[in-house]
């Protein structure tokens, strides 16, 4: 499709008691962007899901089954029905009380484990710590040190004091006489010592106390365990059932939001918003056919709606495209959404970005193993990239472009070697002459070649940079902007002013011919009318005054744009010279890889040396390189191409959708 897909403005009026259907219906089948809400009050159903999902999700991470797929059970998407809250509660009880149980054992294992490591530390004493609150002639110190600073407080006491150091931590018990007690605390402030309260278990410690808790530890740890079995038997009993509940719940609970933002009376809703085009017609009898013909329909062109005449709502744009185009179509809304009933650049953006990166990353079997990545997030091989699964379609088709490229490099695995008997076959049958590959980028004799080659990738801006001027053209005449159709810079006079410089150039360079006198008044011409282009623009439509913001400031924004003209095109044709350098750069990359590894040939163990080069650098270059190039080819759409006629974002087409968590 060449333009955004065309949109309708639709105003429906229905029973309450309808509703919940008619949003089920819109939401499965994701053809509607409501519109228009406002914020009301919430209705009593909207708080009932929102508890049973929070505690139902806590079930979920109870039971281990947080990390299931959504959707993957339910094999419809439906409101809750009156089972359904049955089914939760029911599940909730079993769960609830299992819950409470692991939470308290849990608590106790906690406080269990915490109180036989205070006992195991005071274990090392050889006498009862509770005598020593009996003892007059000497005072105790129990708290922490920095590990690092105990040898000294140790070299500091001795003779004074005895230092017990009761973990690794830094815990330590320090005793010392009366007399000593002034010295001790001189040297515990100086080691920053940081005093704790003695646990009081430790003042009664005694073998039996310790078994009782080691006992009391295992047989919490064993009623855990039978939690766990319990756990485990829910799950199998009510696994898939509590996930279908959830999803079912949840999908209740995004109708209830949505209710909660809809103009509504004692009986009826009124829900606005926009559907496509090619939806429309299914969608209004599907919708009449299921609430028996109880429902108002009222449907509008986009310039019917007042506020879109008045600019304060933008159509949303959706863009119809096959799964190919949908690959691709990730680079144009990472940029920005086209205008509603503009150029869709989708198509282009497709062919240009698996042309651009051909030529930059040419080369058989790596291209082969993109391909080959393509086919395994396709088909979903690796699960972690099942995401990436839109993209497999990309994927498949640059690296075959890439493969196509580097069969015409003679390259296959960075290696300039392996293909030299094909190619030598595909050149005689095909140009006459068997040579060593189609092209070569890095000739033995001259540059010509590769100067050729580079006039080649400007010829390739040339193109890009003319089709995104055409696009804004017509964009703009569609508009009815002729100052920026016509008179701008990436208007039909720049383009003119563009191709003329272009063919110019191409006379000079290429034809070895010269300037002519008319050449330079023409250019000039079509300068001047990119000067006066917003005056004429408007005299044109006949709108006045024909400097709204004043001469002067009208003055200096024609000369800058002339200004911007010149440099404009200049440094749009001069970037695409970056392709020629990067397919340049690959070359470089693979040659230096193989002179790397012929470097290893004298020493023990050359073949595994030379071949793990060869892989190491492979990898290097399909990666590294792979995702430079992808930068690079991104880069030349969105600053040479998106440019020309990007200059305003739409809005996406955002339905009400059901289908997705």
């Amino acid at each position: 499709m060449i333009f955004t897909e065309k949109m309708r403005k639709v105003e429906l009026l229905l029973l309450k008691s309808d509703m919940d259907r008619v949003l089920e219906y819109l939401g499965i089948k994701r053809c509607f962007q409501v519109t228009d809400t406002v914020e009301k009050e919430k209705g009593e159903l909207f708080y009932t899901y929102q508890d049973l999902l929070n505690r139902l999700k806590s079930a979920l991470e109870f039971l281990g089954l947080s990390g299931a797929e959504p959707g993957s059970h339910s094999k419809e998407i439906r409101s809750p029905r009156n089972e359904d809250l049955e089914l939760a509660e029911r599940i909730l009880e079993k769960t609830s009380e299992l819950l409470q149980r692991e939470k308290t054992l849990l608590e106790q294992q906690l406080s269990l484990e915490s109180t036989l490591q205070e006992v195991r530390v005071f274990q090392r004493m050889q006498f009862p710590l509770k005598e020593l609150e009996n003892v007059t002639y000497l005072v105790y110190r129990y708290g922490s040190l920095v590990p690092a600073r105990i040898p000294e407080v140790e070299k500091n006491l001795i003779g004074r004091a005895v230092v017990f150091v009761l973990d690794p931590g830094g815990k330590v018990l320090i005793i010392a006489t009366k007399k000593g007690r002034f010295a001790l605390e001189t040297e515990l402030k100086k080691a920053e010592f940081r005093e704790l309260p003695l646990p009081e278990i430790a003042m009664d410690l005694t073998p039996k106390l310790v078994e009782e808790l080691e006992s009391t530890l295992r047989r919490v740890k064993e009623e855990l365990q039978r939690i766990e079995d319990e756990k485990k038997k829910l799950q199998e009993t009510y696994g898939e059932s509590i996930l279908l509940v959830y999803e079912i719940l949840e999908v209740g609970f995004r109708i209830e939001e949505l209710k909660g933002h809809l103009e509504q009376t004692e009986h009826a809703f009124r829900l606005s918003g926009w559907i496509p085009e090619s939806f429309l017609q299914k969608t209004l009898i599907e919708l009449d056919t299921l609430t028996e013909g109880r429902i108002a329909i009222r449907v509008y062109e986009p310039e019917e709606v007042p506020s879109v005449r008045e600019g304060k709502e933008k159509i949303p744009v959706r863009l119809k495209h096959s799964k190919f185009f949908q690959s691709f179509d990730g680079i144009v809304f990472a940029y920005g959404a086209p205008l509603y009933g503009t150029i869709d650049p989708t198509p282009i953006v497709a062919v240009f970005f698996t042309l651009l990166f051909a030529i930059m990353f040419g080369d058989l079997g790596q291209g082969f193993l993109i391909f080959l990545f393509g086919v395994l997030v396709n088909r979903e091989y690796i699960p972690q990239l099942k995401n990436w699964k839109k993209y497999a379609l990309a994927f498949k088709t640059v690296g075959a472009a890439s493969m196509f490229t580097g069969l015409l490099y003679g390259s296959c695995f960075a290696s300039e070697k392996l293909l030299v008997p094909v190619e030598r076959i595909l050149t005689k049958l095909i140009l006459g002459t068997p040579q060593d590959r189609f092209i070569s980028l890095m000739p033995t004799e001259g540059i010509d070649r590769m100067l050729a080659f580079f006039g080649f990738t400007l010829g390739i801006g040339a193109v890009i940079n003319s089709v995104g001027l055409i696009i804004n053209i017509f964009n703009r005449i569609r508009q009815k902007d002729l100052h920026r159709g016509i008179f701008s810079k990436t208007g039909l006079i720049g383009a003119l002013f563009f191709w003329y410089a272009l063919a110019l150039g191409v006379r000079i360079i290429v034809f070895k011919g010269r300037i002519h006198s008319f050449d330079l008044p023409i250019l000039c011409t079509l300068l001047v009318l990119i000067f006066w282009g917003e005056p004429l623009a408007r005299w044109i439509e006949g709108k006045r005054p024909l400097f709204p913001e004043g001469f002067f400031p009208f003055l200096m924004e024609g000369i800058v744009e002339v200004l911007e003209s010149v440099s404009y095109y200049i440094s749009n044709s001069v970037s695409f010279l970056r392709v020629g350098a990067f397919a340049l750069s690959h070359t470089v990359l693979s040659l230096i890889v193989f002179q790397i590894a012929d470097l290893m040939q004298s020493l023990p163990g050359s073949v595994f040396f030379q071949v793990l080069i060869v892989l190491a650098g492979n990898a290097l270059i399909l990666v590294l390189e792979g995702l430079i190039v992808t930068i690079q080819v991104i880069r030349l759409h969105y600053y040479e191409f998106f440019s020309k006629f990007f200059t305003e974002s739409g809005t996406p087409f955002k339905p009400f959708d059901l289908t997705q968590a």
